[in-house]
């Protein structure tokens, strides 16, 4: 298949409508494991420019709660690789413990077209930021659901796993013991200042 602009959107929208089907033919495309490291580091240096763009077009009172996290663009996209890589991990590990069959590739793969399909949601969001500021954050809390529908499907055609239903609540797990587990770390490093 031909990786155009147009091919990949067209195949993003196949993906949204059959999620599982969509999975099945990323998984089937033969991409060699250096363009998957590539595709990831790619994704995340481009969310990480429409973040900063995102946040550029913020009100100013939002902008300045928001600065130090946002002071760096490398930083941002060091932070994104880092998080990307770790989904990755859980993705393929938690799935695996499971009892689940899929690779690390394969979840790689996966994760770098879900993150495409996010980056679609960014463009337009902040497009829609621009002419209508209101609607920006209805398709920001569509982007969520959409991950969570995305990430259920693609984590339970990537193990043979046959309820996605369950496959979203070890998902919700997941995300709840990961979170958990990052508030601890950060409190034991930054303290009670966090």
């Amino acid at each position: 298949m031909e990786l155009s602009l147009r091919n990949l959107l067209m195949m993003a929208r196949f993906t949204v409508q059959r999620p599982r089907d969509g999975a099945r033919m990323v998984m089937a495309s033969g991409i060699p494991m250096p363009a998957r490291w590539l595709a990831l580091v790619l994704m995340a240096v481009v969310s990480s420019v429409l973040a900063h763009l995102a946040f550029g077009l913020m009100p100013a009172e939002t902008r300045a709660s928001m600065e130090e996290a946002m002071s760096s663009p490398i930083g941002t996209a060091l932070l994104q690789f880092v998080l990307m890589v770790i989904s990755v991990q859980a993705v393929f590990w938690v799935g695996r413990w499971r009892g689940g069959k899929g690779t690390f590739a394969d979840a790689m793969l996966l994760m770098v077209w879900l993150q495409f399909i996010l980056v679609v949601l960014q463009v337009i969001q902040i497009v829609v930021q621009v002419l209508l500021p209101p609607v920006a954050d209805v398709i920001g809390l569509a982007s969520v659901g959409l991950f969570m529908w995305l990430i259920s499907n693609f984590v339970a055609e990537l193990h043979g796993f046959a309820s996605v239903g369950k496959t979203f609540l070890g998902v919700l797990a997941t995300l709840l013991v990961a979170g958990f587990a990052l508030a601890v770390l950060m409190l034991s490093v930054y303290g009670a200042g966090v």
